[in-house]
C-alpha cells in the first residue's frame, strides 16, 4: 500500500452502497492511502460488473476493502464496524 509508513489506515464509510458513498469509497481506494470498510444495511455486498472489475472489486479480493452489514441505530453494529481491523468482519 502506498502513502509511506507501511501501517494500514482504515476508514469506515457508512451507507457505503449509496450513490455518494460509492464515489467516496472509490476515491479513497484509488488514493492508495486508505483501506475501506464499507458499512451498509444489506446482509452482503453485491457488485455490478463494472465494480467487480474496478477498484472496489480488486480491493475486496486483496483485503484492502471489507464489507460489514451494519445498522447505525444499533450501537453493537457501529462498534463492530469501527473496531474490526481485518478483511472479513463478522
Amino acid at each position: 500500500m502506498g502513502g509511506g509508513g507501511g501501517e494500514e489506515r482504515w476508514c469506515v464509510v457508512t451507507g457505503g452502497r449509496g450513490f455518494a458513498a460509492r464515489h467516496l469509497v472509490e476515491m479513497l481506494l484509488r488514493s492508495d492511502i486508505w483501506c475501506v470498510r464499507v458499512a451498509d444495511l444489506a446482509p452482503s455486498i453485491s457488485l455490478d460488473p463494472r465494480e467487480e472489475d474496478g477498484a472496489l472489486g480488486h480491493a475486496l479480493r486483496s483485503g484492502r476493502a471489507a464489507y460489514v452489514s451494519a445498522d447505525l441505530r444499533n450501537r453493537a453494529h457501529v462498534v463492530k464496524g469501527e473496531r474490526h481491523r481485518g478483511p472479513n468482519p463478522r
